[in-house]
């Protein structure tokens, strides 16, 4: 079982490749150099092992090498993402306490001195501190050891496998867990990760694709969408793409059969920050249909009340702020996922959307994702979010914001389709047409700032 060192592999495999940035290959001996140059730097700032260290890790080679220069010293890597702003960045910095804050590159001079790693870090020590995408409330920030980790890498393995050749492309801010997973898992099996196009632009990332040989790619349905929409020419898997997957924000019936159709082996994911990113993926044989998957060894699942509820290694070891902790944890150690879902009788979870988003109108429930899913099959609606507002009679009536092709879109023909897929109460009641959804920094739909744009729109 190999541990979060990069000096560890470089003794193991030294010439195996490791990073690959704008076409640079570097070795895992190459970047142990650079590593023990970054750690040198943080110990003269007197950077100590358990001391929390706050980073913003964006997708570039220094980012990289500060987080394994930050593993290697078990000093826990407090993610700020590069997109907050600064009363968000000054919350997550009052909520985490760092003793250090590093940012920019990586010197270049060598350490006057070899700084040695911790001789044995144990598994669990807290080895990143990451912040949930605040989709039900503030961001909280969650505490993940070296466990987690190596859990998660397992639970990975156990579905997708490694090839001796894979090459896993970051596209997505490692300061989210699911953009530090595809670092972690590849630094664990002692494979290579590709650094995409920051910020995300599909046609480069397309080229990185093909040049750079990569096998493994993580989008969210945004970044896919964009990929599907490339023209002259079009968007097509090489040879080497074994699989995409796709999570952070539900993934479309549609957006599925478009990948389908251009033979991409897209495989949906479940999962949350609080469980190392992945809970449920998808086998190769499920691509293309609808669920987000079966649980992956080592992780246990169940459904509760409608919710989810999760078990195992790869689980957080509790938030930073402990007030309201224990709601999280059901009396038999479960924790408490706050999504709703089911599993499907071909054993895929299904994934309903947060607890807290479910509507309730004339005491009939209504899942906002499921007529989320019917809209988007409406000729012309490319994409929908469906919330609820205030209503003297039924508590709450379901409103819907559209982005719509207004050359194939018409009110009469999405009335048409409500009536024959869905009861009547879960209806959208008033509808507003967006130019686009806005979008939080996981790629997840803002339902506050969908409501903010909807006000005195609503027809």
């Amino acid at each position: 079982m190999h541990e979060l060192s990069v000096l560890a592999a470089a003794v193991e495999d030294p010439d195996r490749d490791c990073v690959i940035d704008n076409g640079r290959v570097w070795s895992y001996t190459e970047i142990a150099v650079r590593v023990r140059t970054a750690m040198a730097s943080l110990v003269a700032r007197g950077v100590k092992p358990g001391e929390p260290v706050a980073i913003t890790p964006r997708v570039d080679l220094d980012s990289i090498i500060w987080l394994y220069a930050l593993f290697e010293l078990a000093a826990p890597a407090v993610l700020l993402h590069p997109g907050l702003r600064d009363r968000e960045r000054a919350a997550a910095l009052r909520e985490a306490q760092p003793a250090h804050l590093i940012d920019g590159r990586v010197p270049n001079d060598g350490p006057a001195e070899p700084v040695a790693p911790q001789a044995s870090v144990p598994a669990e020590q807290t080895l990143v501190i990451a912040f949930t995408s605040g989709s039900s409330g503030p961001a909280r920030g969650v505490r993940l050891s070296q466990r987690a980790f190596i859990a998660s890498e397992a639970a990975h393995a156990s579905n997708l496998g490694w090839c001796p050749e894979d090459r896993w492309l970051l596209c997505m801010p490692p300061a989210h867990v699911g953009g530090l997973s595809i670092v972690t898992r590849s630094l664990i099996a002692r494979r290579c990760i590709v650094l995409g196009p920051s910020p995300f632009d599909a046609r480069e990332l397309s080229r990185r694709m093909i040049d750079d040989g990569v096998t493994l790619l993580s989008v969210v349905p945004t970044m896919l969408r964009r990929l599907l929409l490339l023209e002259d020419p079009a968007w097509t898997p090489t040879r080497e793409l074994r699989a995409v997957l796709v999570g952070g924000a539900p993934f479309p019936d549609e957006l599925r059969k478009q990948a389908a159709k251009r033979c991409i082996p897209t495989l949906a994911t479940y999962g949350c920050t609080e469980a190392c990113s992945q809970v449920t993926t998808q086998r190769r044989e499920q691509s293309g249909q609808p669920g987000s998957g079966t649980v992956l060894s080592g992780v246990e699942a169940r459904i509760e009340d409608d919710e989810i509820q999760i078990r195992g290694d790869v689980l957080m070891d509790g938030y930073l702020d402990q007030s309201g902790n224990g709601d999280h944890w059901t009396p038999d150690g479960w924790f408490r996922s706050g999504d709703y879902g089911c599993f499907l009788p071909d054993g895929q979870l299904w994934v309903g959307g947060r607890r807290d988003d479910l509507i309730v109108t004339g005491g009939e429930n209504v899942a906002p994702r499921e007529v989320e899913a019917w809209l988007e099959t409406v000729p012309g609606v490319e994409s929908a979010c469906v919330f609820s507002l205030p209503h003297p009679d039924w508590g709450e009536e379901v409103v819907a914001a559209l982005v719509v092709d207004s050359g194939q879109y018409s009110l009469q023909g999405l009335r048409g389709r409500l009536e024959e897929g869905l009861a009547r109460y879960k209806h959208p009641k008033r509808i507003c047409v967006l130019d686009a959804l806005p979008l939080n920094r996981s790629g997840k739909i803002d339902r506050v700032a969908v409501k903010a744009r909807c006000a005195g729109r609503l027809v």
